[in-house]
């Protein structure tokens, strides 16, 4: 049995490398109850832990090309942005206190950088939401404009065109969202329901975007996958499910992995699936 084991996680090591030679990218989410960050596959969902931030309640999480960190802010009442480093290996986090952001109060929300650096987030839930833009040195948040109607905005992109692409828990849909004055326009309804919490992460002309888990409530738990989609047309695709590995409100922020780091991140995963895997048959 234990050659077949060495053999499987040959077989997947391999399969995976193969995938990262064919560009496939890799996602980095956090989970809102416990902080924990994980390398989520966009081929099958499967997960492995990055490492424990210790840092609850994170709204959302998002790369900045321009310095190599990403980037999460809490929420609730004394809302704060946070920076964290990530090494390329995949296997640690980091994180470090930016400054608050001077918000009454902040609901769970999203975050994206523009092409010049600005960094736009969204602070929803049972009040109208504002798009703003965040200063990475003092965590302070700017208000662009309030939307006119009510959003829940769990997830935010920079779509090719110069919009800003939204998760909506209230449509339960997909949104473009000015960058100048918050004006929105549905993209299209979405298939699974989001929940009080989710992510999204976007690369070049694909989306990705992760849906609440069982105790995300709003008024319904989301379905707790990940789907891909068109940024343009709203069309998703269901790439996995976290049942059984997700107990909690699920993953709050989501970003793509930058290269090279993709690759250490699917020989990780591919090791712990087979490790999953393993304990599974010893039982």
């Amino acid at each position: 049995m234990q050659h077949v084991r060495r053999r499987f996680a040959a077989y997947v090591l391999f399969a995976l490398v193969g995938s990262a030679s064919a560009g496939t990218p890799v996602l980095v989410g956090v989970e809102e109850d416990t902080g924990d960050f994980y390398a989520i596959s966009t081929s099958d969902a499967s997960m492995q832990l990055i490492g424990q931030s210790g840092i609850q309640n994170l709204g959302a999480l998002e790369f900045n090309p321009s310095d190599g960190s990403y980037y999460g802010f809490t929420t609730g009442a004394q809302a704060a942005l946070y920076r964290f480093e990530i090494p390329a290996s995949l296997d640690s986090v980091t994180p470090s206190l930016v400054g608050s952001l001077g918000l009454g109060f902040v609901f769970e929300g999203a975050l994206a950088f523009g092409p010049d650096g600005t960094a736009y987030a969204m602070n929803g839930g049972v009040t109208l939401p504002a798009l703003l833009t965040l200063n990475l040195g003092t965590g302070q948040a700017t208000v662009v404009n309030v939307m006119a109607d009510r959003h829940d905005i769990a997830g935010l992109g920079w779509r090719s065109d110069g919009a800003l692409v939204g998760l909506d828990s209230t449509a339960n849909g997909l949104l473009t969202i000015n960058p100048a004055n918050a004006g929105v326009a549905l993209i299209d309804d979405i298939t699974p329901h989001i929940g009080a919490v989710g992510g999204m992460a976007l690369l070049d002309e694909i989306g990705y975007f992760v849906t609440g888990g069982p105790l995300a409530v709003n008024p319904d738990p989301g379905s707790n996958e990940l789907y891909s989609f068109n940024p343009a047309t709203g069309e998703h695709f269901l790439i996995g499910s976290f049942e059984d590995l997700i107990l909690g409100s699920g993953f709050s922020g989501l970003s793509v992995v930058p290269e090279p780091a993709t690759l250490g991140v699917l020989l990780l995963a591919g090791l712990g699936l087979v490790r999953r895997r393993a304990r599974a048959r010893s039982h």
